[in-house]
Formats: structure tokens, C-alpha cells, sequence
């Protein structure tokens, strides 16, 4: 008698192969819908009415600082750049922090001397914008340029001063001015307005 043969099918395995793959590929599918949506919350994008540009001489080695106070009496400056509706972009002091070294050694130079002062919302109430010598290590007086931008609708220059400053501590008011509750801006004038109380004392590692 000859031995039966013995046939075996692999329909069923593969069909449980097939099946397993694609539970997983669904799987990852669901997980990657249920992550995908705090990706897109941590996605936030600044938004800015007004500009503010206080730009001096790229080499120079005096350090100018912005200072400017809302309607609410908050003021910003390089030791509070975040107060309210608006936030300092850069503290720039001159040739002192033009260049920057990065994690890998690297020494990047930036040499443009401005700084970049953003307001994200309309805040009705009088503004003020000062500029401040913090340093005077140049032997010359410097002419510094202030520009303010409104962004929306369109992007506008609204206001623009040049300003000579001569010494350290100089403390000027560039503009006052009164923000709508729409945006839009009224009554400049430049009345002197001090705001650097703390101007004098140490800037430490700002």
C-alpha cells in the first residue's frame, strides 16, 4: 500500500497574515488621526498689527533701546520684552551682540543694528514710544530712525522720525499717540514722557 500523501494549504495562513497586516496598518491610522490635531494646536502663528523698527548705524557700538508703554501702563523694555500686547523681538546693543556663537561652534555675525517691536491687538488708549542711550561708546552723536508699520489690511508705513542722540541716559520720546479700538491711530504728538525709571541700573546678562 502506498503511503497517503499529505497536501497542505496555505490559503488560511496567508489570509491571517493579510488580515493581521492590514489591523495593523488601520491601527496606525487611527493613532496617527488622533495625534495629528494637537500638532496642528501646537501650530501657532504670531500675529502682528503694528511693527515697531528703531534702527541705528551698523557700526556703531552704541546701544539704543526701545521702551514703550500702553494704555494699560504697561512698559516694555529689554528686561520685560513680553508685556500685554507687545513683545520685544531683539535687545540689540550695538557691536557688542553681533556676533553670536552657536552649539557647534560656530560664529554667525549679524551687523545690522534695529530693533523689532511687535503689538498683536488693538488696545484703545495712548501709546508711548521712547528710545533710550543705554551705552554711548561711540565719540559722535548718532542718528537713530524709528518706524512704525501697520500690517492690516495692508502693510503701511504710519509713522516715520529720525532722532540724533548725543549722550548716554538720553531718554526720548519719539511719540505719543492714541489707538482706536479698530486700529487705527490718532492724536500724534511728542510730549516728553520719561520711562526708563530702571534704565541706569545693570543690564546683567541681557
Amino acid at each position: 500500500m502506498r503511503p497517503r500523501r499529505i497536501y497542505y494549504n496555505n490559503t488560511s495562513f496567508l489570509d491571517l497574515l493579510f488580515n493581521t497586516l492590514v489591523g495593523f496598518v488601520f491601527l496606525f491610522i487611527i493613532a496617527f488621526l488622533l495625534i495629528n490635531p494637537s500638532i496642528k494646536k501646537a501650530d501657532i502663528k504670531t500675529k502682528a498689527e503694528f511693527v515697531i523698527t528703531v534702527t541705528w548705524s551698523d557700526d556703531s557700538k552704541d546701544d539704543v533701546d526701545t521702551w514703550l508703554q500702553d494704555p494699560a501702563g504697561n512698559v516694555l523694555h529689554f528686561r520685560q520684552r513680553d508685556v500685554g500686547l507687545a513683545h520685544l523681538d531683539r535687545d540689540d546693543r550695538g557691536k557688542v551682540n553681533d556676533t553670536i556663537t552657536l552649539d557647534d561652534g560656530q560664529r554667525v555675525e549679524y551687523s545690522h543694528n534695529q530693533e523689532l517691536t511687535t503689538i498683536r491687538g488693538f488696545l484703545t488708549g495712548e501709546w508711548v514710544l521712547n528710545v533710550h542711550m543705554y551705552s554711548k561708546r561711540d565719540e559722535n552723536p548718532i542718528l537713530v530712525e524709528v518706524r512704525i508699520d501697520k500690517l492690516n489690511p495692508k502693510d503701511e508705513t504710519v509713522f516715520y522720525k529720525k532722532i540724533m542722540m548725543k549722550s548716554r541716559w538720553d531718554e526720548i520720546t519719539v511719540t505719543r499717540f492714541v489707538m482706536t479700538n479698530q486700529g487705527d491711530i490718532i492724536n500724534w504728538d511728542d510730549l516728553p514722557k520719561t520711562l526708563g525709571k530702571t534704565a541706569s541700573l545693570p543690564r546683567g546678562a541681557g
